[in-house]
């Protein structure tokens, strides 16, 4: 006796079976509606697949004119790469050559020194309360720019009359004695605001202290000299 798997459903809908084994799925058919009911579903497929010949399915080599067509356009995609990469690569050139021009420029004409010019304490010398000072011992004059803020003070200044090789730092001095570090900096062996070197150092930090209880500012050398002390 053969055999009957509901499995068999879909070479028999697909006209895979012969002989016993056709003629025993068949009877199972009778008596189950399951199978008989995904047969129906597999007819459709089969009579797709009984169109196509074995030889449709194997690969075929691709179309000469679609090739050659594909190949151009490949070719052509290269190129159109290769020339932005070349614009680009130009344009970096010009870009780099104009950098070097200006800094030329910018060395060699009257511009400011870069070391003298900060824009926020520059600001903050124009728009906030400043005091100024001129020391007659050093010739070191300095200008304080102050800007209250919830934290504490904002604070700038303007330095002129000092000549390097010198580390200094700003210091605020509250009206109880304590102070603080407002910032620090190197003075190069030109200086800032004399002969040869007539732009003034810039530069901005802060204090906790607020601006009321300042007392003054003190502009020192790292070993503790005074270069000028800035009341306010």
């Amino acid at each position: 006796m053969t055999e009957v798997h509901h499995e068999d459903v879909a070479a028999y809908a697909l006209g895979l079976l012969e002989g016993d084994e056709r003629d025993a799925f068949e009877r199972h058919l009778l008596g189950c509606r399951i199978c008989s009911a995904e047969v129906d579903s597999f007819a459709a497929m089969g009579e797709l697949i009984r169109g196509v010949h074995p030889d449709d399915l194997l690969p075929q080599p691709p179309d000469p004119q679609v090739e050659s067509l594909l190949v151009r356009r490949a070719a052509a995609e290269r190129r159109r790469r290769s020339l932005h990469r070349a614009f680009m690569t130009a344009a970096a050139c010009v870009l780099v050559a104009a950098g070097v021009y200006l800094g030329f420029n910018a060395t060699v004409g009257s511009g400011p020194d870069p070391d003298s010019i900060h824009s926020p304490a520059r600001a903050l010398l124009m728009t906030g309360k400043t005091y100024s000072v001129t020391d007659p011992a050093t010739g070191v004059s300095g200008v304080v720019g102050l800007e209250d803020k919830g934290w504490g003070t904002h604070v700038a200044l303007e330095l002129k009359g000092v000549k390097g090789p010198l580390q200094c730092r700003l210091m605020a001095v509250g009206d109880d004695g304590r102070s603080e570090v407002v910032a620090s900096w190197g003075v190069p062996e030109k200086g800032y605001g004399v002969p040869g070197a007539p732009d003034p150092l810039l530069l901005h930090g802060a204090t906790s202290l607020p601006q009321d209880d300042i007392n003054h500012f003190t502009i020192q050398t790292f070993d503790g000299r005074t270069l000028a002390t800035v009341p306010v």
